[in-house]
């Protein structure tokens, strides 16, 4: 399953799929964040940018078509049967009353419009405004869709910058000062989200333990509570310094000859939205290349996978968080960080 497909899953399964509303909530999250990497990326050439849309609505289309009930099958119509020819000599039958048969309701046929509502998914009779019977107009049901495709192109962040719509993975060390980037399209890098979702989840962060984690001279970090609970606050240094948080040398072990999914947990500074930088040392198993994300005030999940080799790390692993590229100060708060098989 391609992963730009597993990432809008992934999202579809954290609530309620059979639920139109929250699908369509999806769907806007997804385009909004392409739009909005895009315009991070000036460099990406205006075919490239169309490749992407017209990849993610195809996707769209295709998972979507799962929750639209196909339109029934007409009535069928019985053909006329003459009556057979009465000899000349037979009497003439005798009159009998007649009798009105009994007339049957049959069901309306439902009106599928040909075209799509915005996703690439064919339309029911309930959205397509070239269905005449009155009883099955929903007007406000098209001015819904229409406010939500306003909306995709005009609102940023979350699920396709997690479902990775644009990050370049070059291999990097985590100690040393990332540079800004060009992001290449693994949802949550190749690593988007997964669908049918990675198995025994393994914690490398939360806050009831943070001795795993390094600030270096520059950068800084600070335990905080608040109505979303608690949360590290990350900041790094002037000149980019990233913040370490450690990897166990036997969950690498663990995870070693399998293809893992990374989960960052993470939202920005209210009002502050950050770009961020990741990149990974995993010691004799390689690193994960370097990841970058646009990352708004909404609490989100930001992933990516890793294939790793079989074989042992010799020693234990680092996670590298840089919470500003643009080096103007801006924090990220980090909720949890997480790994799982696929």
């Amino acid at each position: 399953m391609d992963s730009i497909e597993r990432a809008i899953r992934d999202a579809l399964a954290k609530g309620d799929a059979r639920d139109k509303s929250f699908r369509e909530r999806v769907y806007r999250s997804v385009l909004a964040a392409l739009e909005r990497a895009n315009a991070a990326n000036p460099d990406l050439p205006p075919e490239a940018i169309e490749q992407r849309r017209a990849a993610l609505k195809t996707h769209i289309t295709t998972i979507e078509r799962e929750f639209v009930a196909p339109a029934p099958a007409p009535a069928s119509t019985a053909p006329a049967v003459e009556p057979p020819a009465r000899p000349a000599n037979d009497p003439a039958p005798q009159p009998t009353p007649q009798v009105e048969a009994a007339v049957r309701d049959e069901p309306a046929e439902t009106d599928y419009a040909a075209g799509d509502d915005g996703f690439g998914v064919a339309a029911d009779d309930r959205l397509s405004p070239e269905h005449d019977r009155p009883r099955r107009r929903r007007p406000i049901a098209m001015m819904f869709i229409a406010a939500i495709l306003l909306a995709a192109i005009a609102i940023g962040g979350w699920w396709a910058v997690q479902v990775g719509l644009l990050s370049n993975s070059e291999p990097a060390d985590p100690a040393a000062s990332p540079e800004t980037e060009s992001e290449s399209f693994t949802p949550e890098p190749e690593s988007g989200a997964v669908a049918s979702g990675p198995r025994d989840w393994v914690t490398i962060f939360d806050m009831s333990d943070t001795s795993g984690v390094v600030a270096p001279a520059g950068a800084t970090i600070e335990a905080v509570e608040d109505e979303d609970g608690t949360y590290l606050a990350i900041r790094s240094g002037a000149q980019g310094e990233a913040i370490l948080f450690n990897v166990a040398e036997a969950l690498l072990r663990e995870l070693a000859g399998n293809i893992v999914v990374f989960d960052i947990e993470a939202r920005s500074e209210e009002g502050r939205e950050t770009q961020i930088s990741i990149s990974c040392n995993f010691g004799e198993l390689g690193d994960c290349g370097r990841k970058r994300y646009l990352v708004g005030y909404e609490r989100s999940d930001y992933l990516f996978d890793v294939e790793m080799p079989a074989g042992a790390p010799g020693a234990d692993g680092a996670i590298a968080i840089v919470s500003d590229v643009e080096n103007e100060g801006k924090a990220l708060h980090i909720f949890e960080i997480r790994a799982g098989r696929r």
